[in-house]
């Protein structure tokens, strides 16, 4: 389920975490300006943007009248582009996650889920081409697992098995020749 709301995420147009920018990340400065951050209804915007500062995020107060991040939060390079736009949720991160390269091309993307990675997570090159894929659930990695050349063959392909590695692995040279094998067996994920 949040694989399939991650990938119409980055089909959508405009991007709602992104204030309507896709792969080139604008950021204040010469890469274009991103959407005020939306705080929601009982939060306050704290930090604030470059030059001034590098983050900003949106805080509530717990029970106990501490602050605590509820709501997007923003995190930029030095130069004023995006690094990274995130959720949070009760102080934790909650929902989709995305890292950006100084040139503005994703450089990782996926969701949190009460502060654990779930669903597809991703990891990009600096072209922006794909560097690995993996699937987590509650914080571990589990299920399908590759990994790429820069060139765009394939490197790595396996399973993860509760954080584990399971089944069989294959390794490729760059020009997608396999190299070898092995072959983990299967994990169990009983406690």
């Amino acid at each position: 389920m949040i694989a399939l709301a991650l990938l119409a995420l980055a089909a959508a147009a405009p991007d709602p975490i992104h204030g309507g920018w896709k792969d080139a990340a604008p950021g204040p400065g010469p890469r274009g300006a991103l959407a005020p951050l939306a705080c929601p209804a009982g939060t306050e915007r704290q930090g604030g943007t470059p030059p001034e500062l590098l983050e900003e995020w949106c805080e509530a107060k717990d029970p106990y009248g501490n602050g605590r991040r509820e709501g997007p939060a923003r995190t930029y390079y030095d130069d004023g582009g995006l690094s990274r736009e995130e959720r949070f949720h009760e102080g934790v991160r909650d929902g989709p996650f995305v890292e950006l390269h100084r040139n503005g091309r994703r450089a990782r993307e996926g969701a949190f889920a009460a502060g654990r990675k779930v669903g597809t997570w991703r990891v990009f090159f600096e072209s922006g081409a794909p560097e690995e894929e993996s699937e987590w659930r509650e914080g571990s990695a589990h299920g399908r697992f590759v990994a790429w050349w820069p060139g765009g063959a394939r490197r790595t392909e396996g399973r993860h098995c509760g954080g584990a590695q399971c089944g069989r692995w294959r390794t490729f040279d760059r020009d997608g020749r396999p190299l070898g094998e092995v072959d983990y067996g299967e994990q169990t994920l009983l406690p």
